[in-house]
This record gives structure tokens, C-alpha cells and sequence, in this order.
């Protein structure tokens, strides 16, 4: 199959930016000739020999709306399908005009089964032209070896309201002189006033020798030595993290079950929950194991790839 996959840009290098990568390289690697274009490629490359194109957010969907004569698009969705129309007032030209290139598409992939009514709703498709398909980890299919744990919990995403870092300051702070060996560590950046008001909290506990930024990073020796990982995302399309750490046998403590595998706490509860694995070595492991065999199940890459070809295919 001539597949054609649009992302209008990787400079991010965030979660959609990875898995779109992966899936070109996935399919790429089962036979198929696959080429993904940029923004800077789109008018040379949109009019490939291709017997479909994945138009991979709402960005590229109105480029791709405004090229007559193009072969079948499968519409991907890498957050909540109602995500990009958040701000109404502000931007109800742009989300209009969404919404009628939505309507272009031949079918569409979103990540969780939440989803599909979501997208019914926006703009009327039919259930039969929605798929859920997944992600898989960037590092499945890595070596992973037996690491010593560390008295360290690992949170990784952008510095931002939606990660909701904040929440795990104030529940780290709440058990911190109880477990005075343990450490936070906070992996990704975010705008200059975000990140300066998470320090500020921070320094506001006196807890900057505790709670580490961390800024970017290769998160592999991270997820492999940490004793598990806290992610008090308030919004996530899947929560990639999750399947993330469950490569390494980490569990991770979610204030919202993005995938159906994890231990969940109630904001309020953070705290209690942050106590309950930090002082459980056997509790923690036990999660982490099943948190590892249940992705294996529902997100490994031979699975997501079969689901991905049985749409293209479909389309």
C-alpha cells in the first residue's frame, strides 16, 4: 500500500510528534512505501502516488481539505476530539472551518473508546467510520534490564496547568518529612511563567534540594530506576506516559484512568496515595508488573500495526 502521512511539524518533538514517527516507521517496515511530509514538503509531496493519506491533527486537515483530487484521508485525533475547539469565542471562525474539513475525511483514529461518542457529537460522522487504535511505547522492544530502585518518583510531560504538577508538589510536600531519602524528579520544560511559578511553590515548601526540574531528557534510565511514576494529568487524548513506564514494570499513580490499567487517586487523596506506594516496595512492584502485562495486551506494537492496516486497508 502508497500510504502519504501529514504532520504539518515535528519541531515539538512531543508525544503526537514520536507516535506519528513510530507508525510511519511501523508500517514502513511491514512493506509498505510510506512517505511523511512536513509543512515545508507539503506542496511537492500532497499529490504522491498514494492510495491514502493520514492527515495526523486539525492543523493538517485544512491544508489538506483545500487539494482537490486526493486519494481517501484517515483523519488521526492525538487528544480528545473536542481538545481543539476549546476556546469557541476566540476562534469560532478557525473551528468551523474544522469542522467542515472533518468532514472530508473517508474515516477516523482516535485513542480511547471515550472518544467516539465525542466525535459524533462534533461533527455527525457515524460510528462506523471511527476506529480506536492506540499507541505503543518508543522503548518496547528495548532491552530493559534489573536496575536497583531508586527512592525517586519520575514525572515527565510539559511544565503546564494540564499536567497539573502543581498538584504533586503540594501532595509531596504534605509527605515529604515522612520519607526525608526521597526525591521528585520533573522531566520536560514549559513557557518561561509556568515554570517559574512551578519553582516558586517549590521554594514556597523549601523543598528545592527534594523536587528537581529536570528539563528534557532520555527518559530510559529514569523509567528504569525509578520506583514508579506520578502523572496528575487533568487532560491527556491517551497518556503515553503510562504505557511508558509499564515497558519497565513502573506503575503510575493518575488522578484519571486514561487507559483502564492503573491505580487512581481522587486529587484530594494524592498525598495518601503517594504514601501508600512510597512506604510498599511489594505493593508497587505487584502494579508495576501488572500494569506491564496488562499494555502488553492492548498496546504492543504488532497489535496497534495489525489495527492500523485492517483501517487503511478498510479505506
Amino acid at each position: 500500500m502508497k500510504i502519504g502521512i501529514y504532520k504539518d511539524t515535528f519541531a515539538n518533538n512531543r508525544g503526537a510528534d514520536i507516535a506519528v514517527k513510530n507508525l510511519a516507521a511501523g508500517l514502513s517496515e511491514r512493506g509498505h512505501e510510506v512517505t511523511l511530509f512536513d509543512k515545508s514538503e507539503f506542496a511537492e509531496k500532497v499529490r504522491g502516488d498514494y492510495d491514502v493519506i493520514i492527515s495526523t491533527g486539525t492543523n493538517e486537515i485544512l491544508d489538506l481539505a483545500k487539494v482537490d483530487g486526493l486519494p481517501p484521508i484517515v483523519q488521526q485525533f492525538h487528544t480528545d476530539p473536542d481538545y481543539p475547539f476549546r476556546h469557541w469565542i476566540k476562534r469560532w471562525r478557525r473551528n468551523r472551518a474544522i469542522k467542515a474539513a472533518l468532514k472530508k475525511a473517508a474515516a477516523f483514529q482516535v485513542l480511547r473508546e471515550a472518544h467516539v461518542e465525542t466525535l459524533q457529537k462534533l461533527i455527525g460522522v457515524s460510528g462506523d467510520r471511527i476506529t480506536v487504535i492506540g499507541n505503543w511505547s518508543s522503548f518496547e522492544g528495548y532491552a530493559i534490564t534489573t536496575k536497583s530502585e531508586e527512592k525517586v518518583i519520575i514525572c515527565p510531560g510539559a511544565i503546564n496547568e494540564d499536567k497539573n504538577q502543581s498538584l504533586l508538589v503540594d501532595a509531596f510536600a504534605d509527605v515529604a518529612a515522612e520519607f526525608p531519602d526521597w526525591q521528585v524528579h520533573i522531566y520536560g520544560k514549559g513557557k518561561a511563567k509556568e515554570e517559574a511559578a512551578l519553582k516558586k511553590k517549590i521554594d514556597s515548601y523549601a523543598l528545592r534540594d527534594k523536587i528537581v526540574l529536570k528539563g528534557y531528557a532520555d527518559l530510559e534510565e529514569p523509567y528504569g530506576s525509578c520506583a514508579f511514576v506520578a502523572f496528575p494529568s487533568k487532560t491527556e487524548g491517551f497518556g503515553m506516559v503510562i504505557v511508558d513506564a509499564a515497558v519497565f514494570s513502573k506503575p503510575t499513580l493518575m488522578i484519571h484512568d486514561w487507559i483502564g490499567c492503573g491505580e487512581v487517586a481522587d486529587s484530594r487523596d494524592f498525598a495518601l496515595a503517594l504514601r501508600r506506594l512510597m512506604s510498599n516496595g511489594d505493593f508497587r512492584r505487584d502494579l508495576g508488573e501488572k500494569s506491564r502485562i496488562y499494555c502488553s495486551a492492548h498496546y504492543s506494537r504488532e497489535k496497534i500495526l495489525d489495527e492500523w492496516e485492517t483501517l487503511l486497508g478498510g479505506v
